[in-house]
């Protein structure tokens, strides 16, 4: 087993249990605190992602821009979706410099095992994209993706966060 794939297990099954807690108690207090410690677990990941980065040694990075970011703000970064190291590398570059990122998932991604629930516990929307085809089927259907979005960023302004939105991403599977 690869020790990116062990490092996402040993993060995410503590993820996964605080999310379980948060279902069954869903009292404000008690919600606040187990956020803030899904947070800091997922902040767990991209600190061992990077060190698991550090171990090439060709591995360089030419980064700016950072200094006037802050953790007590809320950003919404828009991205370009490329492959799954895309998320890796957004966690490690602005893991120390912004709120801990969330992203807005396909639906697909929640029976990703450990992953699917571990970004549910974060509170991270999951997508249902329609077909055009579908819409114009059950019409009743169009305009969930806005309701999801509304219903999540309802639950971001609480405390400072960092939406992450690959907006072509949640067309393809």
């Amino acid at each position: 087993m690869s020790l990116n794939i062990l490092l996402t297990i040993v993060c995410s099954v503590p993820i996964i249990i605080a999310g379980m807690v948060k279902l069954l108690l869903p009292v404000p207090g008690i919600w606040r605190k187990v956020s803030i410690f899904c947070n800091f677990m997922m902040y767990c990941w991209c600190a061992g992602l990077a060190a698991l980065l550090r171990l090439n040694p060709h591995l360089q990075w030419d980064v700016e821009g950072l200094e006037g970011l802050s953790k007590k703000n809320w950003y919404l970064l828009i991205c370009n979706h490329r492959s799954w190291a895309d998320i890796v590398v957004l966690c490690v570059l602005f893991r120390k410099h912004i709120p801990m990122n969330k992203y807005f998932l396909k639906q697909q991604l929640a029976w990703v095992p450990f992953i699917g629930l571990a970004c549910w516990a974060l509170d991270m929307p999951f997508m249902k994209r329609y077909s055009r085809s579908y819409l114009l089927r059950h019409p009743d259907r169009r305009g969930k993706d806005v309701e999801t979005t509304r219903r999540s960023c309802e639950k971001f302004r609480r405390y400072p966060t960092t939406i992450v939105n690959f907006v072509e991403g949640s067309r393809f599977t």
